[in-house]
């Protein structure tokens, strides 16, 4: 009885100690992280906060930290990445994860105005949630106490371009960017969206998306860039192609849907790696018109692709009606096409509606 009440005792004793120092592991891996970024070893800071990330990937600091690591080396496309994941693996169940990352970093800047850790932190957040003023005014603030800066440079340019506010001055300074870090492919990254999505400069964006690939990189929205070019380019099966790679890099989930015949609307709750996957039937000389949106909000960028009979892709959308996808196409050949649809980088939840007009 009494070893029975002992082991008891002591795994009481064990579980609440597991339950007091999970939580300080936490703490710990955040601050050993965070001294390494100031001591500049970004490198073995990307591996703490990674195995942060591993053990609570629903918690938003480890990917703070990992990104601002990342910043520091200059690896753009992995910051993306991991905001990627941000959105995907914890906004769900945090919707406040960028209010969270903002005050982390004004409460950093409150005590060291002019660090640059945080002041490349707070700017690529509000330059990822499309706040481009507050983002360009720390990217000034950057320039200032160092001229010349290469990310501030970049990023600066890059919200100039998306925001389409002082373009000329955004373009002057993309210049430079790229000439400071020229053999960066992440630079190159960062210049093909703002090409894309900003300038609409499509033979640029093209050229710097394939600088990119060339350095080593090959990511679902360099495919979308790609396939976003090919498009305005009249390559109508080249962007096909490349929006197919893109959903095939991100999708984890192939989700089978209902046929939709003319006049039909289906809904899908989507979650993160998920592609809807939809027949429909055709006739030969048959127009399709296919429509997607997001009625609660949740999915505001769609991305779509359809499949021939014999499985090529033929024809794809993306940003057509604002963020959301849609098509008008017609069918050269008669038989069931497959249409794949998914938020952009597959990183979105809740519903998404298609409809066939």
């Amino acid at each position: 009885m009494t070893r029975r009440m002992n082991s008891a005792a002591c795994f009481w004793a064990i579980s609440c100690g597991l339950l007091l120092t999970t939580p300080l592991r936490a703490e710990s891996l955040l601050d050993q992280g965070q001294r390494l970024i100031d001591k500049g070893k970004y490198h073995k800071a990307i591996a703490v906060f990674s195995q942060y990330i591993d053990q609570y990937p629903t918690e938003v600091d480890g990917y703070r930290g990992r990104i601002e690591a990342e910043l520091m080396l200059r690896r753009y496309s992995d910051c993306v990445r991991d905001y990627a994941l941000v959105t995907a693996k914890v906004i769900p169940l945090h919707p406040d994860a960028s209010e969270q990352i903002y005050l982390h970093y004004e409460l950093r800047l409150q005590t060291q105005p002019n660090d640059l850790n945080s002041l490349m932190g707070l700017s690529f957040a509000h330059w990822w949630y499309f706040e481009y003023p507050k983002a360009i005014h720390q990217q000034n603030k950057i320039l200032k106490l160092y001229p010349n800066n290469r990310y501030a440079l970049l990023m600066r340019a890059s919200s100039r371009l998306l925001s389409r506010h002082q373009i000329n001055r955004g373009l002057i300074d993309l210049y430079k960017a790229i000439d400071l870090d020229p053999n960066n492919p992440h630079v190159h990254f960062i210049a093909a969206d703002a090409y894309t999505y900003g300038e609409r400069d499509f033979e640029r964006a093209f050229e710097e998306a394939q600088l990119a690939m060339a350095g080593g990189l090959d990511t679902p929205r360099l495919h979308a860039i790609l396939a976003v070019c090919y498009a305005n380019f009249g390559q109508e099966l080249l962007a096909a192609e490349e929006t197919l790679a893109h959903i095939t890099m991100v999708t984890t989930n192939y989700v089978q849907g209902q046929p939709l015949e003319p006049g039909d609307t289906g809904l899908w709750t989507l979650v993160p790696g998920d592609t809807i996957v939809i027949p429909l039937d055709a006739t030969a000389g048959e127009s399709l018109s296919i429509t997607t949106d997001g009625p609660t909000g949740e999915v505001w960028d769609t991305i779509l692709v359809l499949l021939a009979p014999d499985g090529t892709p033929v024809v794809s959308a993306d940003d057509v009606n604002a963020y959301y996808a849609a098509l008008d196409w017609t069918a050269p050949v008669a038989g069931t096409y497959q249409l794949m649809v998914t938020s952009f980088e597959s990183v979105q939840s809740g519903d998404m509606t298609v409809t066939r007009r």
